[in-house]
């Protein structure tokens, strides 16, 4: 003989319980969707304020050296090129510009993209070629006006023209690299609002299942077990009434048949 397997029985889950588990599963989803949108908002806004200063500081530190340098090739020029009969400064290392040394020094810090970091190198290199023939300029101060002239546009000139055009490059990655950042902080700002829409689509979605669930496990069999009693009632109809429920529900419907047909032997046995 076959040995038959014992069967599984589940417990029964009740109405309250399956409201219960309905709002449970409800509960969660928007918890869960919830935190996922506070995460995406956090980590959308450390990632901008960080890369909006990032870009801020490289713009600002660009700026500062084309300004300085500027400012610092002009001062030779006047120095050496239009006052032809100013007098010899005392101090030679007025002409290394402290400043301007100042203002390349920890450079590499000033920039974090690659790009930039590489524009950065570009322009360390011409700071140093440009350095390096502004050193000449306390043996140029012993020549006449018209050598000095010469030395000036012929020599230092086109070497800080390279120089400036460098630091031109940097301004303009920086800048550039500001546009690209906004562009996908803009993005990602979408992004991360969608887990706040898909929740609310959810959010929706569950509050419709958890409608049709209420109406297909309590609702609708109420009704069906209403409309038996007033069919039965009314119309003397018989009460037929099936359930496909195992749960409370069923247990009232078949309470309620058995007393429908109480009364009806009732009536039956008053007729007689």
């Amino acid at each position: 003989m076959k040995k038959l397997k014992p069967r599984i029985r589940f417990k029964k889950l009740g109405i309250k319980k399956k409201v219960l588990l309905g709002c449970i599963v409800l509960a969660a989803i928007l918890f869960f969707s919830s935190l996922i949108s506070v995460y995406e908002f956090t980590r959308m806004n450390r990632y901008v304020s960080g890369v909006i200063a990032d870009n801020i500081r490289s713009i600002n530190a660009a700026r500062k050296l084309m300004s300085v340098s500027e400012q610092y090739n002009v001062s030779l020029m006047n120095d050496l090129v239009l006052e032809s009969d100013a007098s010899r400064p005392e101090d030679i290392s007025v002409f290394q510009g402290e400043e301007l040394v100042a203002s390349f020094e920890n450079l590499s810090h000033s920039f974090v993209t690659p790009a930039e970091q590489a524009a950065a190198d570009s322009v360390m290199y011409a700071y140093s070629a440009y350095m390096q023939v502004v050193a000449e300029a306390g043996q140029m101060w012993e020549q006449d006006y018209a050598a000095r002239q010469h030395w000036y546009f012929n020599r230092l000139q086109p070497v800080y023209l390279k120089f400036r055009g460098y630091m031109t490059q940097l301004t303009s990655i920086c800048q550039d690299a500001l546009v690209k950042n906004s562009q996908d902080i803009r993005e990602g700002t979408y992004r991360s609002l969608m887990p706040g829409v898909v929740s609310v689509l959810v959010g929706l979605i569950m509050v419709l299942l958890f409608n049709y669930y209420l109406n297909y496990f309590v609702i609708n069999p109420l009704l069906k077990v209403t409309a038996g009693i007033k069919g039965y009632r009314y119309h003397g109809r018989r009460y037929d009434v099936k359930l496909d429920s195992d749960d409370e529900l069923e247990e009232l419907n078949e309470a309620v048949g058995d007393i429908v047909e109480q009364n009806q032997s009732y009536k039956r046995e008053l007729e007689r």
